[in-house]
């Protein structure tokens, strides 16, 4: 080294030249204690120190590594330290001095990649000259000896644990199914999750709420509540995501019809003033899985009659869809849950929104087979009289004739419990109400249009 050049330089930082051995070789520094201190995956703090450079430090993403690097030189000049890592991360200050920190990158390629951090040690702080002075800045460099220690440390992504069931069953006429999944990450990320069918509308996810550690607040996983719209074998998944990687567990849902619903037969109830009678469980033919009949008022009322049975009184009709009490329905389940919803396929009953009436706009497709929806009849066994068609009811009237109603809970609406509206009276002073020839007979000099409504049902009592 030159002493003419450090003289002309009095103002370059203490370490740029050496004046001790100036005409001597410059030796390169020497490194006497090179280590790092590791942050192990899912570790809440600095936990695993290693003296040997050779090594490799694992963290997770955006883990910290702490490096210190003690290095002397023979010529005793004094030695400066400067930090790279090409490939990505940060320095706490990449001109610290024997100790620094390095933190690793928040993404990484796959599920664990590899840094290269680097700490350059050099007996010349050619850093200190002023930037005009080019040359003697090479110049400096030219006699300034480096060393490099390099340290390699491997950043990892694990994926979440996630803990679910497997299977979830649940009776149709539970309105809702609770599910719960409980999740952890390896590397202390905090988790997102996502619920959702796996194929088809059969299922709904109703809501998703965070299920959380009751002494620390912090989410612990997650509960859905699943909505089925039709019985049978369903599948559910949930993910599990820290930002990086996701986790999925798929869930069989199980959905059936308990208890199973009648092949036909009669319900015996009670009006309100303690008379019992006996009603079909189906809309005529009164046979699950056989689409209801329809019928003219005269054809209904003979068709009963060949049973041994009437139609029945608007005050049957009304007590077997109320139930003994003042329901606006005869399904289990709220209509009003409903009401945002294009699509329940057989939640409710077979009204506008149900599979039938979604997927079809020709009337006589709507029309359901009887026992297609097993909550829609699930209070008393007596089933859609609310939705499908609408039904022929006849009962005495204060005068002794016989007053023809409809009960209008048909597929084209969502019609109630009270719905019935009168047609017209039938008399025949002297002779028996309920003699349906007779009636007939006077008719066929009376218009009947009234009397033969299309796709109009009807259910029998006695």
């Amino acid at each position: 080294m030159n002493l003419g050049w450090c003289l002309a330089a009095p103002f370059l930082a203490l370490g740029a030249c050496s004046l001790l051995h100036d005409n001597l070789p410059n030796d390169p520094p020497t490194v006497h204690l090179a280590r790092m201190t590791c942050q192990s995956p899912g570790a809440a703090s600095l936990d695993t120190l290693i003296n040997s450079a050779d090594a490799i430090c694992q963290v997770p993403r955006g883990g910290e590594v702490r490096f210190e690097v003690r290095a002397a030189d023979e010529d005793d000049d004094p030695v400066f330290y400067e930090w790279r890592a090409p490939a990505g991360g940060s320095f706490r200050d990449a001109q610290a001095q024997e100790t620094n920190s390095w933190f690793a990158p928040q993404i990484i390629t796959g599920s664990s990649e590899q840094f290269v951090v680097q700490v350059l040690v050099t007996d010349r702080n050619c850093n200190a000259i002023a930037v005009p002075d080019i040359a003697d800045r090479q110049r400096c460099a030219e006699d300034a000896r480096v060393l490099i220690e390099n340290f390699l440390v491997e950043v990892v992504q694990r994926e979440p644990l996630l803990e679910v069931t497997a299977d979830a069953t649940s009776a149709f006429s539970a309105p809702q199914l609770v599910i719960d999944s409980f999740g952890s990450d390896p590397d202390g990320d905090q988790l997102e999750y996502h619920w959702e069918p796996m194929a088809g509308d059969s299922l709904s996810i109703w809501s998703e709420e965070a299920i959380r550690d009751e002494e620390t607040g912090r989410q612990i996983g997650s509960r859905a509540t699943v909505v089925a719209f039709f019985p049978g074998s369903h599948k559910l998944r949930v993910t599990a995501s820290d930002g990086a990687a996701n986790t999925e567990r798929e869930i069989a849902v199980h959905v059936s019809i308990e208890p199973p619903l009648p092949t036909g037969g009669t319900v015996r109830l009670v009006l309100p003033t303690g008379q019992e009678y006996e009603i079909d469980a189906y809309e005529y033919p009164n046979a699950r899985g056989e689409r209801p009949q329809s019928a003219s008022f005269f054809q209904a009322a003979r068709l009963c009659a060949a049973e041994g049975k009437r139609l029945c009184s608007p005050d049957e009709w009304t007590a077997a869809c109320q139930a003994d009490q003042m329901r606006r329905f005869s399904s289990t389940d709220d209509l009003a849950a409903y009401d945002s919803r294009d699509h329940f396929g057989v939640r409710f009953c077979n009204v506008p929104g149900s599979a039938f009436s979604h997927f079809s706009s020709d009337p006589t497709a709507q029309l359901a087979s009887s026992g297609s929806f097993p909550n829609c009849g699930g209070a008393t066994g007596v089933f859609d009289l609310t939705g499908n068609m609408d039904e022929w009811v006849a009962a005495i009237d204060d005068a002794g004739d016989l007053a023809v109603y409809v009960v209008a809970s048909s597929v084209y609406e969502s019609g109630a419990c009270d719905s019935a509206s009168l047609v017209s009276t039938l008399s025949i002073e002297g002779q028996d109400p309920y003699d349906i020839e007779v009636l007939a007979e006077i008719m066929t000099d009376s218009p009947l249009q009234t009397y033969e409504q299309p796709l109009l049902g009807f259910r029998c009592c006695r």
